[in-house]
């Protein structure tokens, strides 16, 4: 029994290691395709239309919650229902959380068409030059549509990390980089203006993992396809049901932390002018480098533990926790570094414009918000392992309301970094919560697991 134990522990970590050196190959492409891609949109678009480009790019990630939690709670179910072995279970939250994320998107898009030329866009962004003014409608309904191809490419991303092969939607993003980045250049060259450069840089990715990766994943897991009988039967009211209870707690954990990592640009556009967010912008592209390699190591583990809780394996869970957290001091202790003491440098000579360069202070408040978003990452993936979306949501949505409330608070005549310390404070707040939830939440899987082996011993004899 022991071994079994142990061999399953080994094939948890042989799949996510798989994932995430597919992910960290992924992440490294992005990188040094988004090393040309930004000074190339930069010098096309001028300060101002970038300034727009970044603000409404934090919209990309309403993606995340914007399913009202089905794609979370699609891959809750999907994990544990083929971890037992119950295919059809399986299929059924597949299918029903397409047919749910299907009227969403088709809300979403009508409901952009509609509003967004009756909202006064270009006194919200303090906006000044034409370019700008006449940009951003048609720019903001691209950025509408990249939700909207995100919310369903995201079922395809979350179904195949239920099954622990997120490595195959790594490779379909390679893909969509070089297609993305070849399609910029087309884009520039032809000056076919913002709102197609948005889509080719928002949305290819999406485009890829509709057309490819649907397609891979009926190949690869037969179990997924249905014949014509049962078309009806794998959309059902109980999957629906199930989806939405578990993603509703999600949601509200998603909400909270976009609220946290979007807010910032809007904030210092709305208080200082959209010119006034591309320093801060450049700076959390270099920022994000060492975050989303962290994430992208880290997001494997969520089915493992998962599939680790399912079968009471507290012991692997401890120890991948104390793996992701030496992990994560050391990424922090290294990038911290380099940003506060190489990060202006790094910029002036990667942008070449002086007004692009960030202060010291800027730098100061962005390093302390990456620090954070470290300590998050960690804590989260323990806890969406456990299904324990409830405190993050409710805590969460809270301490991130709060954080914006007391940032839109600050007068204008205040710097912008002052917005970004009250972010972080919330933040801060925020990361300590989940880690005594983290505390609790072992010391449970302790007990149970105890219990268990008990229980196995006593049939035994």
């Amino acid at each position: 029994m022991s071994n079994q134990v142990v061999n399953a522990g080994q094939d948890r970590y042989r799949r996510a290691a798989s994932t995430a050196v597919m992910n960290m190959a992924a992440q490294i492409i992005q990188v040094a395709t988004g090393l040309i891609s930004v000074p190339l949109a930069l010098d096309y678009v001028g300060p101002e239309r970038f300034g727009i480009w970044m603000t409404l790019s934090t919209a990309f990630a309403f993606i995340t919650f914007s399913d009202f939690g089905v794609g979370i709670g699609m891959q809750d179910r999907i994990s544990r229902h083929a971890g037992k072995g119950d295919y059809r279970g399986a299929r059924n939250a597949f299918y029903s959380a397409f047919t749910l994320v299907g009227g969403i998107v088709i809300a979403v898009v009508v409901i952009g068409y509609v509003a967004l030329p009756r909202l006064e866009l270009a006194s919200l962004f303090s906006l000044q030059s034409t370019e700008g003014q006449s940009d951003i409608g048609p720019t903001a309904f691209a950025t509408i549509t990249v939700i909207a191809l995100g919310l369903l490419g995201g079922l395809v991303q979350r179904a195949f990390n239920a099954i622990q092969e997120g490595f195959w939607v790594a490779v379909l993003q390679v893909l969509a980089r070089f297609l993305s980045l070849g399609l910029l250049f087309v884009v520039v060259h032809f000056r076919l203006g913002l709102p197609a450069l948005v889509f080719v840089v928002g949305g290819m990715a999406s485009c890829v993992l509709l057309l490819a990766g649907i397609p891979l994943l009926l190949y690869r897991h037969r179990w997924l396809r249905l014949r014509r009988s049962e078309i009806f039967k794998a959309i059902d009211l109980e999957s629906a049901k199930s989806l939405l209870s578990v993603g509703a707690m999600g949601l509200g954990a998603s909400v909270a932390i976009y609220l946290v990592n979007n807010s910032i640009p809007v904030l210092i556009s709305y208080k200082h002018g959209a010119e006034s967010v591309a320093d801060f912008a450049v700076l959390m592209k270099l920022i994000a480098i060492p975050g989303m390699l962290l994430t992208y190591v880290l997001s494997p583990l969520w089915p493992a533990i998962a599939e680790a809780n399912q079968k009471n394996d507290a012991r692997w869970i401890l120890g991948a926790y104390r793996k992701c957290s030496i992990a994560c001091i050391g990424v922090a202790t290294i990038s911290s570094a380099v940003v506060l003491f190489g990060g202006s440098v790094i910029i002036e000579h990667w942008i070449g414009i002086a007004e692009i360069v960030p202060s010291p202070h800027l730098v100061v408040a962005s390093t302390v918000f990456m620090v954070l978003g470290f300590w998050n990452s960690v804590a989260s993936i323990i806890l969406n392992g456990l299904s324990r979306f409830k405190g993050q949501a409710s805590y969460g949505l809270l301490l991130a309301a709060g954080g914006v409330l007391a940032a839109a608070l600050i007068p204008s005549s205040f710097s912008k970094e002052y917005a970004i310390w009250m972010i972080n404070i919330g933040f801060a707040f925020r990361c300590i919560l989940m880690q005594i939830e983290v505390n609790t939440s072992f010391a449970q899987l302790s007990r149970k697991s105890m219990a268990s082996l008990r229980a196995n011993e006593s049939s035994i004899s």
